[in-house]
C-alpha cells in the first residue's frame, strides 16, 4: 500500500535536503515521483510516435570544410561536457568507469585528455572540458594524472568538474525513500538529464555565457568517436540552432539504441522531435521500435547546445523530461530510480536538428563483448584527433558482433580471461560459450564459434593461429 502522497513528499524532501540538493532539485524528483504515484509507468503511447521529417535531418558528410579562421573563431566559443558519472556495476567495477583501461596502456579518461589536447595543439585554441562526475566518481576522476589542470589557461578559470546531484532510491511499493541515507547505496544519479539544471545550479552556466562561451558540445565519457568536429559546429552556428542530436544508422548490435520522433498531434500536426528511449517502449511495441526500416537510425547520445538558449529556458521553468522508470533490486528489496536522458531536451527547443553521422562518432563501451572489440585490431586511435575509429584495414561495413559467455560479464574475470585480444580486424561474428582463456594471439575471421567443454578451455589448445569461418570445440 502506497501511503499519502503528502507523506512521500515529505520524506523525500527530508532525505534531500540532508545532502543540502537544491530546491530545484527536489522539486524535479518530487514531480518524478508524483508521475509514478499516479500510475505513470514511463511508458510510450506507441500511437502517438510519429515520424520525422527530411527537413529534420542534415548529412554530417553533406557539410563543406571550413576554413582555418572561421574553425578557430568557432572552437574559442565551445565548451566539450564529457559524462561521467557512472560505475559500470552491470561489469562489476566498483571505481569510476572511464578508469577502466580502454586501448593500450590508456583509460577513457586520458584518450580524452589526449583528444583535448591535439585539438587545442591543432587549432591553436584552449577550450575547455567539463566532466559532469556523481558523488562516487569525483574523486577518482580528480585524481587522474593531468586531468586537474586541464583547464588551465582557458578564459574564465573554467573549473575540470561539476557535480551531478543525487536522488534518493524509492521503493517500488511505497515510493519512500530506502534505508535512512546514511549508506551510499540508498542514492542514485538521477539520470543524464540532470546535467542541465546541475549546470544552472552550480553557476557554472553562467559563468561560461558570460566569458564568451556559445555552445557545448556534450557526450558520454564512454564513448570514444565522440570528439569535435568543426563542420558540425559551424554548421550549428551558422543556422543559428538551440540544439542539435546526432544520429547514426543501426546495426545488429543497436537494435535497443534510443530514437527521435515528431509526436503525432490532433488534426495530423506534429509536435516538436523527441526522444524515445528503450525503457519507454511498451513491451508489445518493442519490435516495432527495433525495426530498422522505420527507425534507421539511432540517438548516440552527442548533444550540440546553444547555452544563451538553455539558459533563457532554464529561467523560464523546469525542463520536466520525460520520465524513465528504471526497476532495480537493493538486495531484495524492489526499488525504482527514476531518471531522465539529456537527449529528451531536444523537444524543449525551437531551432533544432538531428546530424546523421557515420559510425565513427560511436564507439563505446557498454559490456566486456564492446571492451574486446574496442581493444582489438578492429579499433585504432587516430593520431590526428585521438579518435578511437574503425581500423581502415577492415572491408566489412559493421563492427563485428561478439557474443560472450556470462563467464565474462565482470570486468575482473574478463580481464583474466583475455590477456592476450584476439584479432577481430576481419570478424563478422564471434561467439563463445564457456570460459575459454584466450593465453595466445589467434586470428578471427567471418564468424566463428568457441565452445569450451571442459574447465581449462585455453584458445592455444586449437592450434591454429587462424580461425576461419568455423566452430572450434575446446
Amino acid at each position: 500500500m502506497k501511503p499519502p502522497f503528502a507523506e512521500i513528499e515529505t520524506r523525500i524532501t527530508e532525505r534531500m535536503l540532508q545532502k543540502q540538493m537544491a530546491p530545484a532539485v527536489i522539486r524535479e524528483y518530487l514531480r518524478r515521483t508524483k508521475l509514478v504515484y499516479d500510475g505513470a509507468s514511463g511508458k510510450a503511447d506507441w500511437d502517438s510516435i510519429g515520424d520525422l521529417t527530411p527537413d529534420d535531418m542534415v548529412e554530417l558528410e553533406t557539410l563543406p570544410a571550413v576554413d582555418a579562421a572561421a574553425e578557430q573563431a568557432d572552437l574559442a566559443k565551445l565548451v566539450v561536457i564529457k559524462l561521467n558519472g557512472g560505475l559500470g556495476t552491470t561489469m562489476g567495477l566498483t571505481r569510476a568507469k572511464s578508469l577502466m583501461r580502454v586501448k593500450g596502456a590508456d583509460n577513457f579518461l586520458q584518450i580524452i585528455r589526449k583528444q583535448i589536447v591535439v585539438l587545442r595543439a591543432r587549432r591553436g585554441v584552449t577550450l575547455p572540458v567539463l566532466f559532469m562526475n556523481s558523488f562516487v566518481t569525483r574523486e577518482d576522476t580528480l585524481a587522474e594524472p593531468g586531468l586537474a589542470e586541464l583547464n588551465r589557461g582557458a578564459p574564465g578559470e573554467i573549473p575540470i568538474d561539476f557535480l551531478q546531484n543525487m536522488a534518493p532510491r524509492i521503493d517500488r511499493t511505497t515510493l519512500l525513500p530506502v534505508g535512512d541515507g546514511a549508506d551510499e547505496s540508498h542514492w542514485c544519479p538521477p539520470g543524464h538529464g540532470d546535467v542541465f539544471l546541475s549546470l544552472q545550479i552550480t553557476g557554472i552556466l553562467d559563468r561560461l555565457i558570460a566569458n564568451g562561451y556559445r555552445t557545448a558540445f556534450l557526450s558520454n565519457g564512454d564513448n570514444l568517436g565522440a570528439t569535435v568536429d568543426e563542420r558540425a559546429l559551424h554548421y550549428f552556428h551558422r543556422e543559428n540552432l538551440e540544439f542539435m542530436s546526432e544520429l547514426t544508422p543501426k546495426t545488429a548490435v543497436d537494435l535497443k539504441g534510443g530514437v527521435l520522433f515528431r509526436r503525432r498531434l490532433a488534426g495530423g500536426a506534429h509536435g516538436p522531435i523527441e526522444l524515445l528511449e528503450t525503457a519507454q517502449v511498451p513491451d508489445d511495441h518493442l519490435q516495432d521500435f527495433q525495426d530498422v526500416r522505420r527507425f534507421a537510425h539511432f540517438n548516440i547520445n552527442n548533444l550540440w547546445v546553444n547555452l544563451a538558449a538553455l539558459k533563457d529556458r532554464l529561467e523560464r521553468g523546469a525542463l520536466e523530461l520525460a520520465l524513465i522508470v528504471n526497476p532495480k533490486k537493493l538486495g531484495e528489496q524492489d526499488i525504482l530510480q527514476l531518471e531522465t536522458a539529456m537527449g529528451a531536451a531536444i523537444g524543449q527547443f525551437d531551432r533544432t536538428r538531428v546530424l546523421i553521422v557515420p559510425r565513427r562518432r560511436f564507439a563505446p563501451v557498454k559490456d566486456c563483448a564492446d571492451l574486446l572489440v574496442r581493444r582489438s585490431d578492429c579499433y585504432v586511435l587516430r593520431e590526428d584527433s585521438c579518435s578511437l575509429e574503425r581500423n581502415p584495414a577492415r572491408i566489412h561495413a559493421e563492427e563485428p558482433v561478439v557474443s560472450l559467455d556470462p563467464a565474462y560479464k565482470k570486468v575482473a574475470d574478463f580481464e583474466r580471461l583475455v590477456p592476450v585480444a584476439p584479432s577481430l580486424v576481419d570478424c563478422e561474428a564471434l561467439s563463445v560459450e564457456g570460459a575459454v582463456l584466450f593465453d595466445a594471439p589467434v586470428t578471427i575471421r567471418g564468424r566463428v564459434k568457441i565452445k569450451a567443454l571442459g574447465l581449462d578451455a585455453k584458445i592455444s589448445s586449437a592450434k591454429k593461429t587462424v580461425l576461419d569461418n568455423e566452430s572450434v570445440e575446446l
